[in-house]
């Protein structure tokens, strides 16, 4: 039985929550980061031209939400329910709406984008989910206890913790996200990723 892979860039970004899966799943795999832009080669074995792209004795799948899942799936993580299998992927598809208008602002270095960003997009978003967070009791998103959902809104305040550029300061107004990420990051397999974790621009 061959290694599972996973080729991304090296970046978090949208290969980071797979990592995470196999981090709490103690699950060896092959962390591919290849450099940007993406080799000729490689492109042509993925399903669409594009990474994430992952690989197993039997599966090869592209996008990133459909190898989350995938991996949530196999630790059950991603839902007993129809109900709760939607409000999960409500969550897992919420990072996106972040990052399409902060990387085109951050990799153009577009203050007047960054600044709209930072005091307007992101703060209604973070407003929305404290709301949705302690209205679930605070600890987990969904069904009382650690789903994918979870993971995934924790990598994206973790995004807000270490992208440059002081991005932290948008989370401050908001205190039960910034002790949910505490939580999540203090699970002792997040916790030995994290600490082990090349550092990486974004």
């Amino acid at each position: 039985m061959s290694t599972p892979t996973l080729y991304y860039f090296d970046g978090r970004a949208r290969g980071e929550v797979s990592r995470l899966l196999f981090a709490y799943a103690g699950k060896k795999f092959v962390d591919t980061r290849g450099a940007f832009p993406l080799e000729e080669e490689l492109r042509a074995k993925t399903p669409f031209g594009q990474l994430p792209y992952y690989v197993d004795d039997n599966i090869q799948i592209a996008q990133s939400v459909a190898i989350e899942f995938y991996l949530a799936d196999q630790l059950q993580l991603a839902g007993s329910s129809t109900i709760e299998r939607a409000q999960i992927l409500q969550y897992t598809l919420l990072p996106a709406d972040l990052y399409a208008p902060y990387f085109p602002a951050y990799l153009t270095n577009n203050e007047a984008a960054l600044k709209l960003f930072t005091s307007e997009t992101a703060p209604k978003v973070f407003a929305k989910l404290e709301t949705l967070l302690v209205k679930a009791g605070g600890a987990y998103l969904v069904g009382n206890k650690l789903s994918w959902a979870d993971i995934s809104i924790f990598n994206l305040l973790d995004f807000f913790h270490q992208q440059p550029g002081n991005l932290i300061e948008v989370l401050k107004p908001f205190p039960a996200l910034l002790a949910f990420h505490k939580q999540i990051a203090a699970v002792p397999q997040f916790a030995e990723y994290l600490k082990n974790r090349p550092t990486t621009i974004f």
